[in-house]
């Protein structure tokens, strides 16, 4: 087994003429290979370079979203959850609506599994920071996880918790300094293999490379379900109202493209509230809290305890920031999930059930 990894390697690195890339089954080999011990750290960051100059390909992300799969155990698979909600990229300063959203859903019925790795990336804002303050529990283990999602419908997990080769992947990101594969490919996981799952990109070309991987996983794994990729905030799992978004569906068998309209055209090109005011995390979970429960901002700033400059915005633009970024990102669940034919009646549904929260 130990030559068999040895020759991934070859493969990858035998020059312009003689390399070739992964097949999907190999790529698996080589991170399952390496959880088992059969591969060293050394063989793995060599292959993890190779790929990365040459340029990823569907099926090595796949295949390496499938070997980090089979290193989760079967107990979070065994969870009852109907979204998965992979949220890695964090945001450079602005806040997570994208919460507001998830804890609609889980309001109406939704078991909503939140997913992420704040240690990476750790310089951005990542949703572990503001998830208490909005009373979604953190589960470190499928039990935690059941008691949440049959509680209160949702939870947050740390990609920790699920298997010890997201910390040895950082690792190896923080010493090379170079990101791999893995950055896409811990995303694709799913795993609680729930029956629709957000994917969200930043750069350019990404979409086209998430819809083949979901094809390609759920042909490998005999899965159903449906997976909704977007350009997301910053690269973050959330729709961006400010400008109009392509929602790309797929599944095993097809894929197709929803056009979601810009909601905010006043505020194209204008960065939101923190890039104007520098908030603390308790600030901003206070912000947070308050809109979902449709406090006054403005509220915040009487008498002698306020926590806020007279710099904040005014609370109509807070509102209507928030409420934007959680309507576009419920219509594109309810278009994903099937629930509604349009993307009018998919604004109308996520318009009611923000207003009925």
């Amino acid at each position: 087994m130990k030559k068999a990894y040895q020759g991934l390697i070859k493969t990858l690195g035998r020059g312009a003429k003689g390399s070739r890339s992964l097949t999907l089954s190999e790529a698996h080999f080589l991170i399952r290979g390496f959880s088992d011990g059969i591969g060293t750290k050394v063989q793995l960051a060599a292959a993890l370079m190779l790929m990365r100059v040459r340029g990823e390909t569907c099926e090595e992300v796949a295949g390496a979203a499938l070997g980090i799969k089979s290193s989760i155990s079967d107990k979070w698979s065994n969870l009852d959850v109907s979204i998965d909600w992979p949220c890695y990229a964090g945001k450079r300063e602005l806040l997570p609506w994208l919460l507001l959203a998830a804890k609609v859903l889980a309001n109406q019925g939704e078991r909503v599994l939140l997913h992420g790795d704040p240690r990476s990336l750790s310089h951005r804002k990542h949703i572990a920071a503001y998830v208490e303050r909005l009373n979604i529990p953190k589960a470190s283990n499928p039990e935690e996880a059941q008691a949440a999602l049959d509680s209160v419908g949702i939870c947050y997990v740390d990609a920790d918790s699920f298997s010890p080769l997201v910390a040895q992947f950082r690792e190896l990101h923080q010493e090379l300094g170079l990101r791999s594969l893995f950055q896409i490919a811990i995303r694709c996981t799913n795993p609680a293999n729930a029956p629709v799952s957000l994917r969200s990109y930043f750069h350019p070309g990404l979409d086209k490379m998430h819809t083949e991987v979901s094809k390609l996983m759920a042909h490998a794994c005999l899965l159903k379900g449906r997976v909704g990729i977007f350009k997301g905030v910053q690269g973050e799992t959330e729709i961006n109202p400010r400008i109009s978004t392509e929602l790309t569906i797929a599944s095993r068998g097809d894929s197709q493209v929803i056009h979601l309209p810009t909601r905010l055209e006043g505020f194209v090109g204008m960065n939101t509230l923190s890039s104007e005011l520098a908030l603390s995390p308790e600030q901003a979970c206070l912000i947070l809290s308050q809109i979902w429960q449709h406090a006054e901002a403005s509220d915040t700033r009487r008498g002698s305890h306020s926590e806020f400059s007279s710099s904040v915005l005014v609370p109509s633009k807070l509102e209507q920031i928030a409420e934007a970024s959680v309507i576009s990102t419920l219509s594109a669940v309810y278009l994903l999930q099937g629930k509604c034919q349009s993307v009018s009646e998919a604004e109308y549904l996520a318009d009611q059930a923000w207003r009925m929260r």
